[in-house]
């Protein structure tokens, strides 16, 4: 009797051991499921210090999800500028400022990368310069718009750019060639990224950088005075607008965190909240009809 007791002891000694080998073998279990939301030092996407901490038009889009994605556990993570892709194909993750199905991205960022409904409605790139540099560049203009093609030929002229930033799928092929980029400054950093390319203005090192508009409207709001830079828009985005919408990984929790941000992004696309994010930093003032009109009729009607 007391022999088949201790076998029997052993038996559920091994039973036992293999259930908790078991359970330590899955992931998260009794846990919600880890998901880190990435992020990078660029202004106005993301603001955090000065008057307008936490205004960022991502980071505001970012928080409203978040709170509505109580089945997660969230985590946030800054990473580099070139570091945002590999990220996400690296971890569970999301990136909430990424062209809408990766449209403008290089072929080795989309892979292993899904996205979410549109969430933002922007202009693409143009030029901000200096003012002295404005006649000059200003020989190169058609119909109110720089070709920059031609532009960048000019060796009198020195304009800046970022070295492996997705730009557009027009200017992306240019900024990959270094016989077309032979005379313009290359700058790479991590930090302060919209503060400083306007520093390399102000110090005369440049004529020009190539980047969004609203990266003159943040400029103007963060330093509370009118700047003298100018914003010029070029022939190779004329008439283009384009959608922007949250990056995530393509693994079972990235699509899970993508199918409840579009359910929330269905709720909440439309609240003051969501569109006063986008009009403070995105919309041009003077094109107030034309964006709100293509948000109603574009954005809003996009589910997934």
């Amino acid at each position: 009797m007391r022999m088949l007791q201790n076998i029997l002891r052993a038996l559920a000694t091994v039973l036992l051991t293999s259930v908790l080998c078991s359970a330590q073998e899955i992931p998260n279990v009794g846990q919600k499921p880890a998901l880190t939301w990435l992020s990078i030092d660029w202004q106005p996407a993301w603001i955090f210090e000065g008057p307008l901490k936490g205004k960022g038009y991502a980071q505001t889009v970012e928080r409203m999800l978040r709170d509505r994605m109580t089945g997660f556990e969230h985590v946030s993570r800054s990473v580099s500028n070139v570091r945002i892709y590999s990220g996400l194909q690296n971890r569970d993750a999301c990136f909430p400022a990424s062209p809408y199905k990766g449209e403008d991205l290089r072929e080795e960022h989309k892979r292993g990368v899904i996205w979410s409904a549109p969430a933002y409605l922007y202009f693409f790139h143009g030029l901000i310069a200096r003012p002295e540099a404005v006649k000059n560049i200003q020989k190169y203009a058609a119909d109110g718009h720089i070709n920059f093609t031609d532009l960048i030929k000019d060796e009198r002229l020195v304009g800046a750019f970022q070295p492996r930033r997705s730009y557009s799928r027009w200017l992306n092929p240019i900024f990959s060639s270094d016989a077309q980029t032979k005379n313009m400054f290359k700058w790479s950093g991590d930090s302060a990224l919209t503060q400083s390319m306007f520093k390399l203005l102000e110090a005369q090192r440049i004529d020009y950088f190539v980047d969004y508009v609203i990266m003159l409207k943040f400029h103007q709001a963060s330093t509370d005075e009118v700047s003298d830079f100018v914003y010029l828009p070029i022939t190779e985005h004329k008439d283009m607008l384009a959608m922007g919408s949250i990056a995530c990984s393509d693994t079972p929790v990235g699509r899970a965190a993508i199918q409840s941000i579009n359910e929330i992004l269905g709720e909440i696309r439309n609240t003051p909240e969501f569109r006063d994010a986008n009009r403070r930093w995105l919309m041009p003032e003077e094109q107030q009809d034309e964006y709100w009109h293509m948000w109603d009729t574009q954005v809003l009607t996009l589910k997934e």
